[in-house]
């Protein structure tokens, strides 16, 4: 049996919404966060059931500026 998937480097570049479909149909059992790159203070600490996906502000059509990753 494998591991589920922590990370998803397939969609840098993707627009957010697809991208947090993507992750949510995959890893139901996560919650998704969408934030600006750089944001702060980021999310506090690590957790196993969040997914954060960072955004470029200065990017008009919203795509994914850094991996997703569990934590």
């Amino acid at each position: 049996m494998s591991s589920p998937k922590t990370s998803w480097p397939e969609l840098v570049g993707e627009p957010a919404t697809p991208a947090v479909m993507t992750i949510n149909s995959q890893r139901p059992d996560l919650t998704t966060e969408v934030l600006p790159i750089g944001t702060s203070p980021s999310p506090p600490g690590f957790d196993s059931t969040r997914v954060c996906v960072f955004l470029d502000p200065r990017d008009k059509l919203g795509r994914v500026a850094a991996v997703p990753v569990v934590g």
